[in-house]
């Protein structure tokens, strides 16, 4: 009955590897890539786990006897073993559509009908292991309370727990009391718990450590350098995120700021481009075309925003050009925040002021006896 079995089940999978495919079905991109190695190891599992199965049952039989129930059951077992086999095999067949000459399979087809076969007989292993445990205890006689039978000490949860905190049992611990209470409330002097002690140690190990370190050998900084570092890091990363900024700032957007390395680059772009009609100091002269920048009265307005507008636009019509062409918007808030700083900073032949006194909102109103700005002084005694 058991060679019947295997030469069924064998025969049964070699035929499953002739079913023709449906040549109208398109092909799928697998979920992975099947090579001839992996369908032969596939193919000797389900070999192997055959022989097992054989060899399990026969085990079964002479354990059971020749005519006991595992006989008639390995009997019942190999012929639904042979027809579940035979069914998988007439159920693909009948899904198939004739394709000519070529009556291969696909690797990745075989691939999933191995792994099913494999599952199937895997089963079946699974309940003969299960009968055999049965047919053991009843050879044996092991009754259920034998095999229930709880283990006798303490656990290992409570063998780890009092190596942990090392306390005393109860009935230990008339040794350990202390000879005084408070209101009935007795001490008892149990050692500290190893896990604290080690926790305590382990600080006094790492202040030395950090000690030797950071003061001694320096080779870790300390929380100034810790300091300085981070807010190194720090500006480099508002200057990377200030960079990113060149196509979304604009005059609506933009606020002053007192980095120094927006400033420089803004010194050096108002000396590249702006120093022709302002002077060297933002504060022209009489004979330079374009207004102080030095001083609080604006033509156009004053603040980060005005002057960011006034530089991006200009005003063609008294020849201040509109730098929106040759200049990102990042380098027209530099050349602006420079600006507000020169208030205050003209020189001695600064040019005089023109336009409106400008306040930004929300600063004190200006003071109505302060003295008017030399320039204008000196313009009314001309």
């Amino acid at each position: 009955m058991l060679q019947r079995i295997l030469s069924t089940t064998i025969l049964s999978t070699t035929a499953l590897f002739a079913v023709a495919q449906d040549a109208a079905q398109a092909p799928k991109e697998p979920f992975f890539q099947v090579d001839n190695n992996l369908l032969y190891a596939m193919l000797a599992l389900a070999v192997v786990q055959v022989i097992f199965i054989v060899s399990l049952a026969g085990i079964m039989r002479t354990m059971g006897g020749t005519g006991g129930w595992v006989k008639r059951l390995v009997e019942k077992g190999g012929r639904g073993a042979s027809a579940v086999a035979l069914l998988l095999l007439a159920g693909e067949a009948s899904a198939q559509a004739y394709k000519g000459g070529d009556t291969s399979m696909s690797p990745t087809t075989t691939f999933w009908l191995l792994f099913g076969i494999n599952l199937f007989l895997f089963i079946i292993l699974l309940v003969q292991m299960n009968i055999l445990r049965a047919l053991t205890r009843a050879v044996v006689g092991a009754t259920d309370d034998e095999r229930k039978a709880p283990a006798t000490g303490p656990s290992w949860a409570d063998r780890l727990l009092k190596k942990m905190t090392r306390q005393a049992a109860i009935e230990e611990e008339k040794d350990i009391v202390l000879h005084h209470d408070y209101d009935g409330i007795r001490e008892l002097d149990n050692v500290l718990p190893p896990w604290w002690l080690w926790l305590f140690y382990g600080t006094i190990l790492w202040g030395v450590v950090y000690l030797v370190n950071v003061h001694v050998i320096r080779i870790w900084p300390d929380s100034v350098g810790e300091y300085k570092a981070e807010m190194v890091q720090a500006q480099a990363d508002v200057d990377a995120y200030l960079a990113t900024l060149t196509s979304t700032v604009d005059e609506n957007t933009v606020t002053f700021t007192d980095n120094a390395g927006t400033l420089a680059t803004g010194r050096e772009l108002f000396n590249t481009f702006c120093v022709a009609c302002h002077g060297a100091d933002g504060s022209g002269s009489e004979s330079s075309v374009g207004p102080n920048l030095t001083d609080a009265y604006w033509l156009h307005g004053g603040g980060i925003k005005n002057i960011f507008k006034t530089i991006k636009y200009g005003v063609p019509e008294k020849g201040m050009i509109a730098w929106k062409a040759q200049l990102q918007p990042a380098e027209i808030s530099a050349i602006a925040s420079y600006i507000v700083t020169l208030e205050g900073k003209g020189g001695a032949t600064q040019k005089a002021p023109q336009g409106e006194l400008w306040k930004e909102e929300g600063s004190a109103p200006a003071d109505s006896n302060t003295t008017a700005p030399v320039d204008t002084v000196r313009v009314a005694m001309r």
